[in-house]
């Protein structure tokens, strides 16, 4: 080779690489085994997945409340509440679509919440 083409190989070779971004997912299978369908070729697996804890069943969370809460039923009863625990029942289903966060290499994707589109 010449050096005219050696110096275009080593351009090339220098190019930015390919940018990735988030992308949307359909999960054809909720965790625990999951399988999400990244596009009509590609179908991304747990091995491949890392999850948001708050899009996975019963997922619990801290809360705080400060005030006071008041139930009525045959009697009237008020308290104040401090500190509670709330579990979460909505979760990831088949049909689900899926925000997507990958890696640079694109061998591990983060699903980072649910996609909610308004048209």
């Amino acid at each position: 080779m010449d050096a005219v083409t050696d110096l275009a190989k080593m351009f090339k070779n220098n190019e930015n690489p390919k940018q990735v971004s988030m992308s949307t997912g359909i999960v054809i299978s909720p965790p625990p085994n999951a399988q999400i369908r990244l596009n009509e070729k590609v179908i991304l697996y747990n091995n491949q997945l890392v999850f948001a804890a708050h899009v996975l069943g019963d997922y619990e969370r801290d809360i705080e409340l400060k005030g006071e809460i008041r139930f009525t039923e045959s009697t009237f009863q008020a308290f104040e509440a401090k500190e509670v625990k709330s579990k979460t029942k909505d979760t990831l289903k088949e049909g689900d679509e899926v925000i997507l966060l990958p890696t640079h290499d694109e061998n591990l994707y983060y699903v980072v919440g649910k996609a909610v589109r308004f048209e």
